[in-house]
């Protein structure tokens, strides 16, 4: 008996396994189409971001970013892409218009405390930082530590602290110094920068020294008045300086007058800074940062505390890992170093 086909059930049946398949192969591509889109995104994100953050018109934050990084030791990281001229550029400097050295007039500062050792604590919150201030009414009290380890390694602030006895300490200036296989800038602290002096006597270099080279410098003489800006060893004696050390430019005030125009200046770090009063109180400034909810202070930030808390000269110390602030036995900040408080080549400090 001869079967009867539905050719019409044949062909609806055809058709939807066609459609299926069609269908099963779009969903198969899908992913594929998904993972392209987003490798595109990331291409166009990845090539248009520097563009945008170079050439666009966010001249703040970029100059904030820049500053922040060649702020630290790890500068070589913008220094090595980007061209001097176009940095300079990006930066908005102008070495034409650079401002002439400001020299201190010392009759603004008279120091009224030479005996006792009144400090009072204060204590600062910013949006961006949190800021530790000590004042310490007897500048006579305040002298240069240097690591008893030199050439080898720094000491924490809080040790240096600790072998004098002081009551009160914070982070000092500049150091050069390297790892064991050569590297340099290994932060350990090991070697000053500049000269260093200690009791009216040069304690760094130890040998050949160069009373003639100029280092900018934060320095006391043997009446208690602060000396801030570029100084030889030689003008330090005619001051009668009893303590030193170096940093760098730069300062931030002299004679009662704003050093820093730029609001960015040096980025979003940690700080430290020494400033005096017209009555010869010293004022020690140290700054949080480097956090996710407080990255910092710019040098400018640190120029308008300073101006607040009535300073008349104020000049920089070395920031970032090594801001510490030591007082009463504690180190009351909160130093940004990976493994807690640094090693450093030099602190001031405040004896009993």
């Amino acid at each position: 008996m001869d079967r009867k086909v539905n050719h019409r059930s044949v062909n609806r049946s055809v058709n939807k396994s066609q459609v299926n398949r069609r269908k099963k192969k779009k969903r198969q591509s899908n992913p594929r189409i998904l993972l392209r889109g987003i490798r595109d995104a990331l291409l166009f994100f990845i090539i248009t971001t520097p563009l945008v953050f170079f050439f666009g018109p966010y001249e703040d934050t970029r100059k904030a970013v820049l500053e922040t990084v060649l702020a630290t030791r790890h500068a070589y990281l913008v220094e090595d892409l980007i061209p001097k001229t176009l940095l300079d550029k990006l930066l908005g400097r102008d070495e034409a218009n650079n401002s002439q050295e400001v020299f201190q007039d010392m009759k603004k500062i008279n120091v009224k405390y030479k005996i006792g050792n009144e400090i009072t604590e204060y204590h600062i919150s910013d949006k961006r930082y949190e800021a530790y201030v000590l004042e310490i009414k007897n500048p006579l009290k305040v002298k240069v530590a240097m690591t008893r380890y030199l050439k080898k390694r720094g000491q924490k602030t809080s040790e240096m602290a600790e072998d004098h006895n002081a009551v009160a300490a914070i982070n000092g200036g500049s150091f050069i110094d390297q790892s064991s296989d050569g590297t340099t800038y290994a932060g350990t602290g090991a070697e000053p920068g500049g000269f260093v002096i200690s009791d009216g006597k040069v304690v760094y270099p130890t040998a050949n020294i160069n009373e003639k080279a100029v280092e900018n410098v934060v320095a006391f003489t043997e009446g208690g008045e602060l000396i801030v800006g570029d100084h030889s060893i030689s003008e330090l004696k005619k001051y009668k300086v009893k303590e030193a050390m170096c940093f760098r430019k730069p300062n931030i005030i002299i004679n009662g007058v704003r050093q820093v125009k730029d609001k960015a200046t040096e980025g979003y770090n940690p700080r430290t800074a020494v400033g005096q009063k017209a009555d010869g109180t010293i004022i020690f400034l140290v700054i949080d940062g480097r956090k996710i909810t407080t990255p910092g202070a710019s040098l400018y930030d640190v120029q308008e505390i300073m101006m607040k808390q009535g300073a008349v000269n104020a000049g920089a110390l070395d920031g970032g890992y090594s801001s510490t602030m030591y007082y009463k036995g504690n180190v009351i900040n909160s130093p940004n170093a990976w493994d807690g408080e640094r090693t450093v080549a030099t602190a001031f400090y405040v004896e009993q």
